[in-house]
């Protein structure tokens, strides 16, 4: 019976390890308004003489002063504009601006994960994880949590090679952000945010120390064997214009499992299990 459970806790470790591809949430940042001052110079002449000269002087500071309101009128203007671009630079900026301006104001959202596929391999143990599907998608289903943070909103910037193509539009009020991320092949060491995918949604932070989260459960071989492969990864996310900030979206993608050897410990006993497959989808929605 113990082998039985180390083996279902193999296959499960996805799932343990996922719930860590979510981020701290930080402390909103309050930032002093700043007050605008405005220093009124009064010049009178009494002399009919120097009459030309004020209205010129006049004229100047009229226009100085209309100069200075409309940098400002732009300068807000800008602030707030919307974006309407396939573009994968311009759209994959205007995407990393909104996820830093968000830190901190995330909406509430929710992850799930849902086994998308099990094969146990070959052999009776192959055939043991099989009969467990359920076991597993239970597992899965355990760390499907809410969320406080926008999907990798700790990690580097989303790189314009990252993505295969990119949209980006506008009704006047919000933009619409839509890009599909290049696939990803990960081993055993690689961070939750290296590679394309880990930048725009996050993946594994590394599966030796997701098996360190198996209690009782160790792997004395073939950690090493373990591949992983994220593809179909999506990015939507809904940005208001007047704030810059990410107010809806969802980040998803697929992680192919696939372990060609491994043998596992759990006290006395031992299970090896070869040509394992499975797969997961994990989807963030806010």
């Amino acid at each position: 019976m113990k082998k039985i459970l180390a083996v279902i806790l193999a296959l499960t470790f996805v799932a343990v390890c996922f719930a860590g591809c979510g981020g701290k949430t930080e402390e909103p940042t309050t930032e002093a308004p700043t007050e605008a001052t405005t220093e009124e110079i009064v010049t009178e002449e009494a002399t009919s003489e120097d009459a030309s000269a004020e209205d010129v002087t006049a004229e100047s500071t009229t226009g100085e002063v209309t100069s200075e309101e409309e940098t400002k009128e732009e300068e807000t203007t800008e602030a707030a504009k919307g974006l309407n671009s396939t573009d994968a630079e311009e759209v994959v900026a205007y995407y990393n601006a909104a996820r830093k301006a968000t830190e901190g104001h995330a909406p509430a959202g929710q992850q799930t994960m849902k086994l998308a596929a099990l094969d146990g391999g070959s052999g009776l143990v192959g055939n043991i994880v099989s009969a467990f599907e359920g076991i597993a998608k239970s597992a899965l289903e355990k760390n499907s949590t809410s969320t406080d943070y926008i999907p990798a909103h700790d990690h580097g910037d989303v790189k314009a090679s990252d993505v295969k193509n990119a949209k980006a539009t506008s009704d006047g009020k919000y933009t619409t952000i839509t890009f599909d991320v290049v696939d990803q092949s990960a081993s055993a060491s690689t961070k939750g945010g290296d590679g394309s995918v880990g930048r725009a949604i996050g993946v594994l932070d590394g599966i030796d120390s997701a098996l360190k989260e198996l209690s009782g459960v160790t792997v004395s071989d073939g950690i090493q064997n373990i591949k992983l492969t994220y593809k179909n990864a999506k990015v939507t996310a809904k940005i208001d214009e007047s704030t810059g900030r990410i107010v809806g979206g969802t980040w998803q993608y697929r992680v192919d499992i696939n372990v060609s050897s491994i043998t596992l410990k759990i006290g006395i006993l031992s299970a090896t299990l070869k040509n394992v497959y499975g797969a997961v989808d994990y989807k963030v929605v806010i």
